[in-house]
């Protein structure tokens, strides 16, 4: 049900966030911010703002889901908490934590079949998953448990034993579900194993998402590689500008096929070894540390820059253009390269900073033709994801002419 918020509401919802998430009250612009400002997402809109924390020395990401069953009320929501939100940025409110001592954690209680709610199942999954989990995907989890929190809701059923959750009640929650294609199939196999992980426990019986079956989906154009004409226009409109380490970042991107969230954004000077670059077990996709060649042409761009001479515990990119202590935020490089595909008239058409890894694959394959020599650079566990890759972009079969058909009957 769609809640009108008066400024009374609001300030209870802020104090609540404020309270649970370490945000104190400061001194008038004694903090730098980003002024709250809403969303709108092709899956749900929010709002979100940047708030200083002491701690981690930065700006850091805040999102408030709104709430509303039609898009006035969620804008009704967004424009009282955006005033709120602003209005304390603007008076200093900023995270202040004082961390406690590490202390030895007790382990996790087994829970009991007894009154287990499904609310009880997802803290206990969060808390046994935690281990395991990147932050990113805890984030993605708890969007995933909110929603079908919304629907339990709606039914009346917020305190719903697991074990009581029905097929019938899991096929109404995804039919009604009002997000995209692809977020909803990765939400139902989310749920798939979330249930399983209660089935192996012994909890619950069945899984009421087993019979489910994904909706189908056009083929994701994400990442579109760049050809050789934009990559040049690319250089160009970079070094034209004067960011010499935007274009080194592409360029470590292209060579390593390196995903620049993590990967490269968090690489540091003592992983360049003499011949190969290391990615870290913490930092890389599959949790495995690996090992990648270096390319003559970047060999040369290290020599150049001298980045071996930096301390080894030194992030290789950083605010200041040189290695250092403070690597750089999740978005510095996403931004800036935004703007050079603005200034091209390439954003919006599937290209971002992601897409020097699908080139670098690309021209790699053209030039030697080797699929288990691409696939070793791309650090993929089979031949398969590499296969799938290169099928996507059409290289698989190049060169292959179907013009050179027999034929039988002559």
């Amino acid at each position: 049900m769609f809640r009108s918020l008066g400024d009374h509401f609001v300030a209870v919802l802020w104090h609540q966030m404020a309270e649970k998430q370490g945000i104190k009250p400061g001194t008038k612009n004694e903090y730098p911010n980003t002024l709250a400002r809403l969303v709108e997402s092709t899956t749900e809109p929010y709002v979100i703002f940047y708030v200083w924390d002491v701690q981690k020395k930065k700006k850091v990401r805040k999102r408030i889901s709104l709430v509303g069953e039609t898009n006035a009320e969620k804008l009704k929501d967004a424009k009282d908490i955006i005033k709120e939100v602003n209005r304390r940025l603007k008076e200093g409110w900023h995270v202040d934590e004082t961390l406690p001592e590490p202390v030895e954690q007790a382990p996790v209680p087994t829970p009991k079949l007894k009154e287990f709610t499904f609310e009880d199942a997802c803290q206990y999954y969060k808390a046994t998953k935690k281990i395991e989990l990147k932050s990113n995907t805890e984030g993605l989890n708890d969007q995933y448990f909110r929603h079908l929190r919304t629907y339990l809701l709606s039914k009346n059923q917020s305190n719903v034993e697991l074990k009581d959750i029905t097929v019938k009640m899991m096929f109404e929650f995804f039919d009604q579900l009002k997000v995209g294609g692809r977020c909803r199939n990765n939400m139902l196999g989310f749920y798939k194993s979330f249930f399983k992980f209660y089935i192996y426990r012994e909890l619950i019986a069945r899984n009421p998402c087993l019979s489910i079956i994904n909706v189908r989906v056009d083929a994701s154009e994400d990442h579109r590689p760049f050809n050789a004409d934009q990559a040049k226009e690319f250089r160009s409109a970079i070094l034209a500008t004067g960011d010499e380490q935007l274009w080194s970042f592409c360029q470590f991107i292209y060579f390593l096929f390196l995903r620049p969230g993590e990967e490269l954004r968090l690489l540091k000077v003592g992983d360049i070894l003499n011949e190969q670059v290391r990615v870290t077990s913490g930092n890389s996709k599959n949790r495995k540390t690996g090992f990648v060649n270096i390319p003559s042409a970047l060999e040369q761009l290290i020599q150049k820059k001298r980045l071996r001479d930096y301390p080894a515990t030194d992030y290789l990119f950083t605010v200041t253009g040189y290695p250092g202590p403070q690597h750089v935020g999740e978005n510095y490089f996403y931004k800036r390269h935004k703007k050079i595909m603005q200034d091209l008239g390439l954003f919006g058409h599937d290209y971002d900073l992601y897409s020097w890894k699908p080139t670098g694959a690309v021209v790699l394959y053209r030039a030697t033709k080797d699929i288990m020599f691409v696939q070793r650079h791309c650090r993929h566990s089979t031949p398969d994801q590499t296969y799938t890759c290169l099928r996507k972009q059409g290289l698989v079969f190049e060169g292959q002419r179907v013009t050179e058909f027999p034929e039988l009957w002559e």
